[in-house]
């Protein structure tokens, strides 16, 4: 029980670390220099590879997925408000 929602808050962490990398890629993005366009893009996927994969065990994959679609509705739910 416990690894389920440790792995569900590690996936809520996840989901704002992945959004706010989202924003800061968006940034380098608009700056239209092929040095931090590159990076933009190398960012996130290097960072979730080193989380998922090297530094954070993931014991409950049940969890994991529940907590990624609770983040993914809690970013849209904000999102419509924000645009309307």
């Amino acid at each position: 029980m416990f690894e389920f929602f440790g792995n569900f808050f590690l996936a809520l962490i996840l989901v704002g670390l992945f959004r706010f990398l989202w924003m800061v890629c968006g940034l380098l993005i608009q700056t239209k220099d092929g040095g931090n366009t590159l990076f933009a893009v190398v960012l996130p996927l290097s960072m979730l590879y080193l989380l998922v994969e090297k530094i954070t065990p993931i014991e409950s994959w049940p969890g994991f997925a529940a907590g990624l679609a609770a983040g993914g509705a809690v970013l849209f739910c904000v999102r419509g408000k924000r645009a309307g």
